[in-house]
């Protein structure tokens, strides 16, 4: 490295030691405005607004080891044009049409001089130089650079709307329309690979699995990495969209305001103008229950496999077996055309100090690309998915699959021989294919909305408002769910002839042969969520140079899903994943104010210096976030065990441990761990290994000093018994809270009648009060999952608010 050290900092041979680095962000940020508004006579305006942005940034760590930076650039372009007509006195319309373009440009993240040759790793694809990252989840760092070799995505988004307004009597109507076109050109490459290790030993190691003790191996996995060409995929995706609504705000009474409405939703399906839209139905891989043999070219092997109509321009027809679809998607069943979600409200003065207001609705939630793009981005032939789990036999300096290869459509095969029943591991038994894709039939999420509250003017310029407000929410996306966890197996329920249960025996034991455990991964549309809350606000309206609002909201979130993902234990059942969202605050208050300092009223040079100050702020004051607790051992019966997105099993309780035990007492202070000292946020006495299995259907659980593999190995001399899930639920224990002060003072000098001098300085984190995110959160987690069976389970290593940031501008007005 530049400066003579050592990219891997060393530390002697007297024990590990902690090593801080240091290296400022920069941030550039450049804007450019025009707005008009050009009056054609009486009754039509044309206005106009165009805005720009451009962004570099230069991230020298961000979660890597530096040496590695990232130099992201984001350009917007925002305009619309709006012609506003009065009709009549009482008609007014709106048409507007508009246009954004936003750009994101990333460069290829890696070591100077470092490359694939030089580190003596075999490449995913020749002409790929540079070496794959590794994220260490034990140190929560990640080397060597980033996935991709440099990325360029630009959205491109026009609309044309249109909006009539009529007053007519007591009814105020409103009703319009917009119709929208979304495309998306961009260039994919996960050739590089992005791995995960559990700890540096892992990574120094990097040997395959065992398979004769059922060990995995040093590689936990491989996500979103894919075989294409070394450039990446180039994608042409386009959608449309479109809305239209009607309103009627009706005053009923002079007391009494009713609201009727209702809108109707359209999202369309993704297509892809160079037809790299390929996907796989889990109705066509259930046509096959029984793939063939070995591999094939042709028929039921790749039957699985779909391609939307404008393949055949760009790749000729496909081989017999893969479906075309009839339609530029690969969807079975596209976008809905019955989105409609009425809506009613009311609002009551039940007196000169009272209001009573309340509402329900129904209302459709729109999927942004970004949260669908890996499902779809993947396809045969033009690129293969070549992910995997921990159980793999690959190695550092041969970290990838040689199948699936690129330029066919991946065959899907199971080889029934006695060998291979016995040790799926083998070569040659399943195509242990691993895809994602998009659910075949697209739903539009729906959310349920009501409220009801009030209202109360109980004192001079004092308001007080008190409400509950809920929605129940189905349809929702989910990501990358797993749909091929295996099942245990009994000679009384034998799965396609196997009747014991061993680790090499899991894709035997799999709803669909020839997948991974973790290979049937879809985004659909099948979570859902709950949401209640009580919400009180206190508000003082301006005087005395003093205005106020407190805002308590005691509020419950569930939901089946983990940031967005449902792949806990078994993944197929989502009832057992009901638990409190990771993203829930419980409690919440903030608190704004602003305050005109009374300084008196002077004359002169006094009244310069002590008039104009004012000083306002936003308090937040909040608890913890829940949290769900992994063990990444276990599961491994099922094949999902690990702690990533692709699945996880959950954690055991130690005989006789509640969830009122987990948490260790004190401060948030004394219970950071690791090396700030303290025992660490979890009680690690609340946990114990899970529970094992044998093959023959014996469980052993573990107990304090005797793990259930232990006990099984010792009852079961020469095999290596494989785990069951754990018993904790989802969002089980909350992290730390927040109490945070944002401060500004601002000074206005007028120095002429219309010559004003205005100075801020703004304090954020005013009080340098040290806030910290929830323990294990970092690279090497998704959303802070704790890992029970990590070394550094329950350490907190990271802060929620930057230490105390300083802001002072100075603005001349004229």
């Amino acid at each position: 490295m530049p400066g003579g050290q050592y990219y891997i900092p060393g530390s002697g041979v007297t024990g590990y030691k902690q090593a801080t680095f240091t290296d400022p962000a920069i941030y550039n940020g450049d804007q450019e405005l025009v707005n008009f508004d050009y009056l054609i006579n009486s009754r039509h305006t044309l206005s106009g607004r165009w805005f720009y942005t451009n962004d570099p940034q230069i991230a020298p760590l961000g979660g890597q080891l530096p040496g590695a930076p990232n130099l992201p650039s984001f350009d917007n372009v925002n305009s619309v044009l709006k012609l506003t007509t009065i009709v009549t006195s009482s008609i007014v319309n709106e048409g507007r049409v508009s246009m954004q373009r936003n750009l994101s440009k990333t460069n290829a993240q890696t070591v100077p001089g470092v490359t694939n040759a030089g580190l003596g790793i075999t490449p995913n694809v020749p002409g790929v130089d540079l070496p794959p990252p590794f994220s260490i989840s034990a140190s929560g760092f990640t080397i060597l650079g980033a996935i991709n070799n440099g990325t360029y995505s630009v959205t491109n988004q026009t609309q044309i709307a249109d909006q009539i307004s009529i007053s007519r009597g007591r009814h105020t109507i409103r009703a319009g329309f917009e119709w929208e076109r979304n495309s998306w050109p961009i260039v994919w490459s996960g050739t590089r690979g992005n791995f995960t290790v559990g700890s540096f030993n892992d990574l120094l190691v990097g040997g395959p699995q065992n398979t004769a003790t059922g060990q995995p191996g040093n590689i936990n996995q491989c996500l979103f990495c894919t075989r294409s060409a070394p450039q990446g995929i180039i994608h042409g995706y386009n959608a449309a969209g479109g809305s239209a609504y009607f309103q009627d705000d009706f005053k009923a009474t002079s007391r009494l305001s009713l609201n009727f409405g209702v809108r109707w939703e359209y999202n369309g399906a993704l297509t892809d103008k160079y037809g790299n839209l390929t996907q796989s139905w889990v109705s066509r891989i259930q046509a096959v229950p029984r793939p063939p043999s070995g591999p094939t070219t042709s028929g039921p092997g790749i039957s699985q496999w779909v391609v939307p109509s404008n393949f055949i321009s760009h790749y000729g027809q496909p081989p017999d077996g893969v479906l075309v679809n009839s339609n530029n998607t690969t969807e079975r069943v596209g976008a809905r055309l019955s989105n409609f979600g009425p809506r009613v409200g009311f609002a009551y003065q039940a007196n000169s100090k009272i209001v009573v207001r309340g509402g329900t609705g129904i209302f459709f939630d729109r999927v942004g690309g970004d949260r669908i793009v890996y499902s779809v981005e993947q396809g045969n032939p033009y690129s293969a998915t070549i992910d995997f789990n921990s159980f793999n036999d690959l190695s550092l300096a041969s970290p990838f699959p040689a199948t699936p290869v690129l330029g066919s459509f991946s065959s899907r095969y199971a080889n029934f021989s006695p060998s291979c029943l016995a040790n799926a591991t083998l070569p040659g038994c399943t195509s242990n294919l691993n895809v994602p894709f998009l659910a075949e039939v697209l739903h539009t999420p729906v959310i349920r909305q009501y409220n009801l509250g009030f209202q109360y003017q109980f004192a001079q310029q004092w308001v007080l408002e008190a409400g509950f407000v809920g929605s129940s929410s189905i349809n929702l996306m989910e990501q990358y769910h797993n749909n091929n966890t295996a099942n245990l197996a009994s000679a009384a329920n034998p799965i396609n002839g196997v009747t014991t249960n061993t680790t090499l025996n899991v894709l035997y034991r799999v709803p669909y042969l020839g997948y991974q455990a973790v290979g049937v991964r879809g985004t659909a549309f099948d979570a859902y969520a709950n949401y209640q809350s009580m919400q009180v606000t206190v508000r003082k309206q301006l005087s005395h140079g003093l205005t106020f609002q407190g805002a308590y909201t005691w509020s419950k979130t569930m939901t089946v899903e983990y940031n967005n993902v449902a792949n806990s234990n078994y993944a197929g059942d989502l009832g057992q994943q009901y638990g409190a969202a990771t993203f829930s605050r419980p409690q919440r208050f903030v608190a704004n104010y602003s305050y005109d300092l009374p300084f008196g009223t002077h004359a002169g040079v006094m009244q310069k210096v002590l008039g104009g100050w004012n000083l306002s702020g936003v308090t937040v004051v909040q608890g913890g976030s829940p949290m769900t607790i992994a063990d990444q051992n276990a599961g491994t019966l099922f094949g999902t065990n690990g702690t990533s997105q692709a699945g996880f099993g959950r954690a055991q309780l130690a005989p006789g441990v509640t969830y009122a035990d987990i948490a260790t007492p004190g401060g948030v202070e004394a219970r950071l761990g690791g090396a700030s000292g303290g025992p660490g946020w979890f009680n690690k006495a609340a946990f114990i290994a899970p529970p094992a299995l044998s093959p023959g259907g014996s469980t052993y659980y573990s107990v304090p000093g005797n793990s259930g593999q232990a006990q099984c190995a010792a009852a079961n001399p020469g095999i290596t018994c494989g785990t069951l899930f754990g018993n904790t639920g989802t969002g089980i224990i909350q992290g730390p809270g927040q109490f945070n002060f944002d401060i500004s003072i601002l000074k206005t000098t007028r120095i002429f009648e219309n010559h004003t001098l205005q100075f801020r300085a703004e304090f954020f984190n005013a009080f340098n009060h040290p806030q910290f995110t929830n323990p294990n959160y970092g690279q090497g987690a998704i959303y802070a999952l704790p890992n029970f069976a990590a070394g550094n389970f329950g350490q907190i290593t990271s802060t929620s608010v930057n230490p105390r940031i300083i802001q002072l501008a100075l603005k001349y007005i004229f």
